[in-house]
């Protein structure tokens, strides 16, 4: 026994996938010869009746007969989602809800919001029932780096040099930078990859430590050699650097469970080996924000490659005995 909902399923994807649209008679007969549904042509009139009060559904007289159309603007592909599609679409209203006021975000949610109000009732009110259990939560970037945001993305797309006045975090020291922006990507805040002019290198610029930024009219040309999935390939967080450093470290029995369920995705490869422990191997190109995510895990990892790292943290463990 077929459920009411599941054959007006059917027939709303048979409505939507035909511009011609079909008698209750043909429906009748679908229903029967491709899923065995045996119902009566007065059931399927009801269906058609329910599903009009939800659904534009309009009817068209062809020789003496009765077709049911639904209306292309409001076919079953764009309005009808399944679970897991309702929780991507959920997921993607919380993210920007806590990606803060950037306008860009707002638009995002503007439109996040008319897909939810397109959805069919019953469909929406069960997204918004389960909305007050379901957060995400990031710090987000104001307004007003909007402006400078639209200078940097303009200059990217038309190849445009770009003049900044840039706080450094670790002199905390601003200066005059000529920059040439490749792209740009947000991780929490916004990033600009560029060509520094200065050093004669690829570096990231974050937008919130850029005080000034001018679009001038002089071009420049994007180096052949650079490729930003190659470029962003060896990074742990949101550091790069020019290094090419193989980690591989060793986890215990006890650690292997939690690293592989929330660290493992940032691994290049997971070895489990015969006594429980866990390899994770990550080829970085810095050495700087990794080193600390492995002192966290004190005893429970072991550092077997690359040298440097084993001496960094060897040496940090040394400084805090000596100071105990």
């Amino acid at each position: 026994m077929v459920d009411k909902i599941s054959r007006q399923m059917f027939i709303l994807s048979k409505l939507a996938g035909s511009s011609k649209g079909y008698s209750a008679e043909e429906l009748h007969r679908l229903l029967e010869h491709e899923h065995g549904i045996k119902v009566s042509v007065r059931s399927v009139y009801r269906d058609l009746d329910d599903l009009s009060v939800i659904f534009q559904i309009t009817e068209e007289e062809r020789q003496g007969r009765i077709f049911y159309i639904l209306v292309n603007k409001y076919t079953l592909a764009e309005i009808q989602f399944d679970f897991q599609e309702l929780m991507a679409l959920m997921l993607m209203v919380r993210l920007m809800e806590g990606l803060g006021n950037d306008p860009v975000m707002q638009a995002g949610s503007a439109l996040a919001e008319k897909i939810i109000s397109k959805m069919p009732k019953f469909q929406r009110q069960y997204l918004e029932s389960l909305q007050p259990y379901f957060r995400v939560e990031l710090p987000g970037q104001g307004g007003e780096r909007t402006k400078q945001l639209q200078i940097f993305l303009d200059a990217a797309r038309t190849g445009q040099e770009v003049t900044i006045r840039y706080r450094a975090f670790s002199s905390n020291e601003v200066s005059e930078r000529v920059i040439h922006p490749y792209t740009v990507y947000f991780r929490n805040n916004y990033y600009i990859v560029a060509w520094c002019t200065q050093r004669q290198g690829v570096r990231e610029f974050r937008l919130d430590r850029v005080e000034e930024a001018r679009l001038e009219t002089t071009q420049f040309q994007v180096r052949e050699n650079f490729d930003y999935e190659t470029y962003s390939r060896g990074r742990w967080d949101a550091m790069t650097g020019s290094g090419d450093y193989h980690v591989i470290l060793r986890f215990s029995s006890d650690m292997a469970r939690f690293i592989r369920e929330y660290h493992g995705a940032r691994a290049d490869k997971l070895v489990d080996l015969p006594d429980g422990s866990l390899e994770f191997h990550k080829t970085v190109t810095i050495l700087d924000e990794v080193y600390p995510w492995i002192l966290s895990h004190g005893s429970e990892v072991v550092v077997l490659s690359p040298p440097q790292l084993k001496d960094m943290v060897a040496e940090t463990i040394r400084a805090m005995a000596a100071s105990l």
